[in-house]
């Protein structure tokens, strides 16, 4: 019997019991069996470069949807043929973002990746509170001005913590803030690649927008990663946040009280891909593999998990779900029809890199300050580091 290894990283994949169903029916099926390698989220973006340097390592991995042209920019992936992609579906069955980012720019008929699980960002808010203060909840955070606004009445009606995103070193501050500046007529890059349009006035004015909100972020709300933010507001802490799908995990007599919307922009729509590195031993295995992640049965068992399905009919049918659960359901559809993905430029794993780091020394100085100047302080990082990287860009 052939095996074959699946690299994935596992709090940002479907919850595992699922998984393991769909690869145990695919090893009856196929004769084919999956060895899972698992990689802490941390450290996966230097494995998987090791997985290209080297020359060896898993059959299949899954990636980040915004590394994937840099690993292809290594020429160490085998793409998909035109064949093997009809047995998954067509680009229609897939929502369109993630489907789009797996093709780079000027080679429309060569596809690289698979899609397997969608990241949407999500406003969460508790309908409780607001509903004490005073806030219609129907576009309480359709835009920038109105989402302070709203953040404004829940502090003055005592709420301890109106606000909570992560501020430590996480690529989830930069896949936020990304709502602020594209809903304020920002952007990251031009449409040549070679050129980042961070430092604009458009796109500091949107960077702005969101670190003004600082000020909601009271006493133990501030100063914290990814995962402590998620859990302070899982733990009914605080009022409203900007999160993933996991945050369903909730207490359920908590999320009956929570509601979701859109950010104040087109959401950032990310996940993960599937890709079969150009050494496995075994291609026609590993595309038997991807196609089965990625196809229409295994994708609608996977539920609502860390990450999301991206199949139409996947998420379709999570509508069916009862309580809450389906009411997301509904809301996020909405959110990825309308929702961008960073685009696949050279180097671009470089710019989103810099760009996370520079985030996090923007909240450290926000955060030591009881009177903080963002936008002195936004002024003193950013266009400096534009200025670095459109060296790079320019010069390739």
């Amino acid at each position: 019997m052939t095996e074959l290894t699946l690299s994935i990283t596992p709090t940002d994949a479907v919850e595992m019991a699922a998984l393991q169903r769909v690869l145990k029916e695919f090893e009856s099926r196929t004769h084919i069996s999956v060895r899972l390698h698992e990689i802490d989220t941390k450290v996966a973006r230097e494995e998987i470069n090791q997985f290209a340097v080297n020359g060896k390592g898993p059959d299949v991995s899954q990636v980040g949807s915004t590394w994937l042209r840099g690993i292809v920019d290594m020429n160490v992936l085998r793409p998909f043929a035109t064949r093997e992609i009809a047995q998954v579906g067509e680009p229609t069955d897939f929502i369109g973002a993630s489907w789009s980012s797996t093709f780079m720019p000027g080679q429309p008929n060569v596809q690289w990746a698979i899609p397997w699980l969608a990241d949407v960002r999500m406003v969460y808010y508790r309908r409780d509170l607001l509903q004490k203060a005073g806030i219609d909840e129907q576009g309480a955070f359709a835009t920038p001005e109105i989402f302070e606004q709203t953040l404004t009445k829940l502090q003055a009606s005592r709420v301890a913590v109106p606000w909570v995103v992560p501020t430590q070193h996480s690529w989830r501050s930069f896949h936020n803030i990304a709502s602020w500046v594209w809903s304020l007529g920002g952007d990251f890059v031009d449409s040549t690649g070679k050129r980042v349009l961070f430092s604009s006035p458009e796109a500091l004015a949107g960077f702005k927008a969101y670190f003004s909100l600082e000020r909601f972020m009271t006493g133990p709300a501030r100063g914290l990663t990814t995962s402590q933010s998620d859990a302070f507001f899982m733990n009914g802490q605080a009022a409203v946040t900007l999160s993933g799908s996991h945050l369903l995990a909730m207490a359920p007599e908590l999320l009956e009280k929570v509601g979701f919307t859109s950010p104040p922009g087109p959401p950032f729509v990310g996940g993960s891909h599937l890709v079969i590195w150009k050494y496995t031993h075994h291609e026609n295995e590993a595309v038997q593999l991807v196609q089965a992640l990625a196809g229409a049965d295994a994708q609608k068992s996977y539920g609502l998990g860390s990450l999301l399905p991206v199949r139409l009919d996947a998420l379709a049918e999570l509508e069916k779900v009862t309580g809450r659960e389906g009411v997301f359901a509904r809301y996020v559809q909405q959110a990825l029809a309308n929702g961008r993905s960073f685009p696949s430029i050279y180097l671009w794993d470089i710019v989103e890199s810099r760009l996370v780091t520079a985030i996090a020394s923007i909240w450290d100085e926000i955060l030591k300050s009881s009177a903080p100047d963002s936008e002195a302080i936004l002024q003193g990082i950013l266009p400096t580091l534009a200025h670095r990287l459109n060296a790079i860009l320019s010069s390739d």
